[in-house]
Order: structure tokens, then sequence, then C-alpha cells
């Protein structure tokens, strides 16, 4: 007689989830860098419990392997063979992949947006890796009051910023321990409005974060900085022309609305820009300098000292009025300095007797940074710097001064 257990169907074994091919599993390890592609999780090592190294990583299927109901997103138009394929698969933590397979979220990780998100962190991850490691930048943060708004500059747009340059770069910043930028903050300092040392104040702090700056120019441990500036105008030149040019800069200036306020567009309309004489002036050695980029400042609207006497020149741009939008590539950046340097050779050969050139400004943030780093010291005249508070010009500052 049979054994009972011999007499009871056995139901029939579950098929085994076939495996990818070797070159499959190495192109999604390689594509993602060894990292969740949703939370960048380190996949090729355990820190939780010691230092192990060894894989937990799970290989997702965007469009599930079974063509069962009951395997996430496996209703997706997607031929069977092409399942197992590299493309089909995302590199995840255990969390994140039990995230995206739950029945409660499938509606919102759809096979789209799994896609789409694949795509640009395998983009993302393909442009960061293949990057030299020369391609090293210190970021440098200035931000100070404007009508009392301050804005908050994260280093992760820094970095997004840097690092989708026309020359791309990493942060980083070997001078102080665990720190990848300068931050040269003066919000604290309030406003020169309500702040009667605002202007001393704002040359102490800056000096003292150039120290460390040039601190680590002279050892070599730093030759490139992205400049990142939200503060006023005479602070912006004031810190250009201090920095100088002993290392290669990159500016960076803010657009007011865009979901990467930092990054410098390279499909923006290429636009020229031009200077004219405003006023011709009866004295050699009074000159001023308006600029109307950002915004338009009448003459009219200058201070009383700028009188009849003032060589007044203007810097503009070509075919559109002056508006926050005139300068938005690198391109339109240089195109500016080009003009800025052309006006201060004029000054230089026709005006040399001058005693300083009055700067009046309504401009953006990179410009104002070029106003500072683009004049010679010693060689062209003193630059006085207004500030306007709110409507009336005041001077602010002071560059290249006799010593």
């Amino acid at each position: 007689m049979k054994h009972t257990e011999e007499l009871v169907a056995k139901p029939p074994k579950k098929a085994q989830r076939q495996k990818p091919k070797p070159e499959v599993v190495r192109a999604i390890y390689a594509r993602a860098a060894g990292r969740c592609l949703l939370c960048s999780k380190e996949l090729t090592m355990s820190r939780e419990l010691g230092e192990y190294a060894f894989n937990i990583g799970e290989m997702a299927h965007i469009v599930g392997q079974s063509l069962d109901k009951t395997s996430p997103r496996s209703d997706f138009e997607l031929p069977k063979e092409l399942r197992d394929e590299a493309d089909n698969f995302l590199l995840l933590c255990s969390g994140c992949h039990s995230i995206i397979d739950a029945g409660a979220t499938r509606k919102d990780f759809t096979v789209q947006w799994l896609r789409d998100w694949k795509r640009d962190r395998e983009a993302h991850i393909a442009h960061v890796t293949g990057l030299p490691q020369s391609h090293r930048t210190c970021i440098v943060r200035l931000v100070g009051l404007i009508r009392g708004q301050a804005v908050q500059i994260t280093t992760s747009e820094c970095n997004s910023a840097t690092l989708h340059h026309s020359t791309p770069r990493f942060a980083f910043f070997p001078l102080v321990y665990g720190r990848q930028e300068v931050e040269i903050d003066l919000t604290r300092l309030g406003e020169p409005e309500h702040n009667p040392q605002y202007w001393t104040s704002v040359q102490y702090q800056m000096q003292t974060a150039l120290t460390q700056i040039r601190t680590g120019i002279e050892r070599g441990e730093l030759d490139h900085l992205s400049v990142f500036g939200f503060a006023r105008i005479p602070v912006l030149a004031y810190f250009g022309f201090a920095l100088g040019n002993k290392v290669a800069t990159t500016l960076f200036q803010r657009r007011r609305t865009d979901d990467k306020p930092w990054h410098w567009l390279t499909a923006a309309e290429p636009r020229g820009f031009e200077w004219v004489c405003l006023q011709a002036g009866t004295d050699a050695q009074c000159v001023a300098l308006v600029l109307n980029i950002s915004g338009t400042i009448q003459l009219a609207e200058l201070p009383t000292l700028i009188d009849e006497r003032y060589y007044v020149v203007g810097i503009k741009p070509i075919g559109c009025d002056p508006q926050p939008d005139a300068l938005l590539s690198e391109a339109c950046l240089q195109a500016f300095r080009r003009c800025y340097r052309q006006v201060l050779a004029h000054l230089e050969a026709h005006y040399k007797l001058a005693r300083a050139v009055h700067l009046f400004a309504a401009v953006p943030a990179g410009v104002a940074l070029l106003l500072g780093a683009d004049l010679l010291p010693d060689v062209q005249p003193e630059m006085i710097l207004y500030d306007r508070q709110p409507r009336e010009f005041s001077p602010a500052l002071r560059l290249n001064s006799p010593r």
C-alpha cells in the first residue's frame, strides 16, 4: 500500500524567475555607478553594521518580466524578449524596489515615469563620471540683502550649475575639512539705509573671506573659482576687484523665474552691447559712467554733483530696451565685457586726467562682478560706486583708490 503522501497530488513547482544575462547585469550596474537610481544609496558596500563589500542592490523591472497581471506594470506593451534587457531595469536598493512595486504606489510610478527617471539619472552619472579629475572648482557664495530680501543659494544648485556648465567642473575646496565652498554672508549686516557702518563692515568681512581664498591660491591648492552672487551692485563690484585675476573664475547669476535659476542659458538669444555719449561735458577731469542693462537710469536721476561739467557715457543692449532678461547667456556676458573694456580704454585714452569715474549701474549680478574684475589696478582711474537708497543715489564704495 502506497503511503498517503504519495496519493496526494503535488502542486507544480513555480517557475524560477529568469536571471538577466551577465552582460546585462554589468550594464545595469555600470550605468548606475553602483548606486540606487532613486535614493543614490551605495549598493556594493554595506556600512550599517560595519564595513563589508558585497552586493545589496536589486535589479527592478520597469515593465514586469512576467505576463501575469500580478507582475508590476506587466500589462504595458513590451515584447517578452525585451523585458530582460538593460533598458528595462532600474538598479535599486530593496526599500525603493518595494516602494515602486507596491500596489498603492503603482499609479504614480508608471512605466513612463520610471523610464524618464532612469534616462535622466543615468545621463547625469555618465556626464559626471566623464569629467577629468582636474576639472574642479571652489564655490564662492556671496549673499546680502536687497530691499530686505535675500535668496538661498544651495550647494545642490551650485553643484548643478557647475556640472552642467559649458566647461563642467566638480565643486571642491581643500582648505577647510569637510567644506566645498566659501560662504560670505552679509545678511546680518542689514542694509545701508539702516546701518551707518554697512560699507565698512562689508569690506572687512569680504577681506576675511578673501584671505582664505588667497591662501589656497598661494599653496597651489586652488586653481578655479565659481562665484555665485546675490547682493547690492557695489558689493559685487568690490568683490570682483578685490578678487582680481590671479585665478581663473566663472561667474554665475540668478534668473528670476526658472527651475534651474543659476544655469547659464546656452540657447539664449545672442545680444550685443554698445556705448554712447549721454552728455558731452565741459571738464575733461569729470567723468561718469551709466550702465543701463537690467533697468534704466535717466540723467535726471543722477545726483546734483553730476552736472554739466561731466562727460557721461552709457552702455546699453543693442536691439532691445534694458530689462532683467537682457543678459542670460555667457556669450552675452562676454559681449558686455568687450564693450565695457572698450569704454575703459576710451576713458584712459581721452580722459586720463579724470580724478575718478563715477559709476551708476542697473545691471545683473554677473555684470556687477565684472565691473570690478576688469578694472586694472593702478593703471585705470579710481572708480566710485553709487548705490540707490531707495531712489536717490549716494556714494558707497571706491575701487582702485590712489595709494
